[in-house]
């Protein structure tokens, strides 16, 4: 992917992409955002009609006031006239949904529930999406990257946000093991497609160590869990993505950050490049084809 310019002629800066959304109104144009290694945040257009995709135009993320914002967003989903984001937090408390409308201003923040936020470290949101249920309600789903304090041991949750009711309800998810010392496994992103949510799961490996950089899917709920459970959503995987990010035969990247389905019905993903913050900085974004093509993405 390459920089398109701006209104003045430059070209537009991007990195730290963790996050990939379809554009409800543009079959070939994706949404990204940047995350914290950047201030204030941006929401990047992408246009895939073009080799390489080309960054086509930028909005600056504004608070309620219309002033440029700092988030560390981690999810972005474009909705009709306007977007959520997924905002990961410092501490368990400073996860939140932020809802923007077109111009990117913020028009609601919804936290955590504080139950749940009190057992999160810093790996809180990673993903968000959204889809009506059969009643016509907003429903969003957002993915936690680490367990919570309490849960059973390798189970994440996976969010449901009732927009309408202003309610969370959840679900679990449960993640392979790794026997690297000082690895762990994660979510970093969430998507619907279908009627399944589609996650990536992902080890903290990169180069020739990496092993687990894989997209599953699980059923997608028709209704809330019952309060007080977390009841544990069967995954099956739909895609192997590390034969895909070793195919350039360079650095095979950690940050398997962001998916999302084109309306044409491709299969988009991209990694995080940190800003180069201890990193390579190299940003890989791949078109794996039609998502009907994979069983589980149908």
């Amino acid at each position: 992917m390459v920089s398109g310019d701006d209104a003045t002629g430059a070209p537009i800066a991007w990195g730290a992409l963790g996050a990939l959304s379809a554009d409800p109104a543009a079959p070939h144009r994706l949404w990204t955002v940047t995350d914290a290694a950047y201030a204030p945040t941006r929401l990047l257009t992408l246009d895939t009609r073009r080799a390489p995709a080309v960054v086509t135009t930028e909005l600056t993320v504004r608070d309620a006031d219309g002033n440029p914002v700092a988030h560390d967003a981690e999810g972005v989903y474009a909705r009709p006239g306007g977007f959520w984001l997924g905002v990961e937090g410092r501490k368990g408390p400073e996860n939140k949904l932020v809802l923007l409308d077109e111009r990117g201003v913020t028009r609601r923040t919804v936290p955590l529930p504080a139950e749940v936020a009190v057992g999160l470290g810093g790996q809180g949101f990673e993903g968000v999406t959204a889809r009506k249920d059969a009643a016509g309600r907003e429903i969003v789903w957002a993915a936690l990257q680490r367990e919570v304090a309490g849960d059973p041991v390798g189970v994440v949750r996976i969010g449901r946000y009732d927009v309408a009711a202003d309610s969370w309800s959840w679900y679990g998810y449960r993640l392979g093991t790794t026997t690297v010392a000082g690895d762990w496994i994660g979510l970093s992103e969430i998507t619907v497609v279908g009627d399944r949510l589609a996650v990536v799961e992902r080890d903290k490996l990169n180069g020739p160590a990496a092993r687990v950089k894989q997209v599953h899917t699980v059923p997608l709920p028709s209704g809330p869990a019952p309060a007080g459970t977390l009841p544990v959503l069967e995954k099956r995987l739909a895609l192997d993505v590390l034969p895909a990010l070793r195919a350039g035969k360079g650095w095979t990247q950690e940050k398997l950050e962001g998916l999302a389905v084109a309306g044409d019905g491709t299969l988009f993903a991209v990694t995080d490049n940190d800003a180069l913050d201890a990193a390579t900085g190299e940003t890989v974004l791949l078109d794996l084809g039609k998502a009907k093509g994979y069983r589980y993405l149908r």
